[in-house]
């Protein structure tokens, strides 16, 4: 598997540059938002048994805004998990923390993402049927 999935349509392969997939225009909402209020997407929600993984892309070295990170620290403090990751293969991932912070930053590449992620999905099978159990 090549580094390439995090550039393209994970569907059809048609790389990302060749997609007309623009962003969201929010400006309808200028007079409804005070201030520099603005939403804010999620580029990647997995749900499993009631444990939400997200995860944000950047390209390498673009920061997330001050807005967005303030919405992801907010659904860590809600019990989601939240990655950060940057770069297109290998990436560095980073498992934000309650504070906004991360807890561990790591670099690899598009598979061993993939194997992260199916890892994340089993542990939240694993605690949701050991929840199950103990509500008995």
């Amino acid at each position: 598997m090549s580094n390439e999935p995090l550039r393209g349509c994970p569907l059809c392969h048609t790389p990302i540059e060749d997609i007309d997939i623009g962003l969201r225009d929010y400006r309808w909402l200028g007079d409804a938002l005070p201030g520099r209020v603005a939403p804010t997407d999620i580029d990647f929600l997995l749900e499993r048994r009631g444990k939400f993984l997200i995860h944000e892309y950047k390209p390498k070295g673009m920061p997330v805004n001050k807005g967005q990170r303030i919405a992801l620290t907010r659904l860590v403090q809600k019990g989601f998990d939240v990655w950060l990751i940057q770069g297109d293969g290998p990436v560095r991932v980073e498992d934000l923390g309650p504070n906004g912070r991360p807890r561990s930053v790591k670099g690899m590449a598009v598979d061993y993402l993939a194997d992260a992620v199916g890892e994340w999905f089993e542990k939240a099978s694993e605690l949701s049927a050991n929840a199950r159990l103990e509500e008995r």
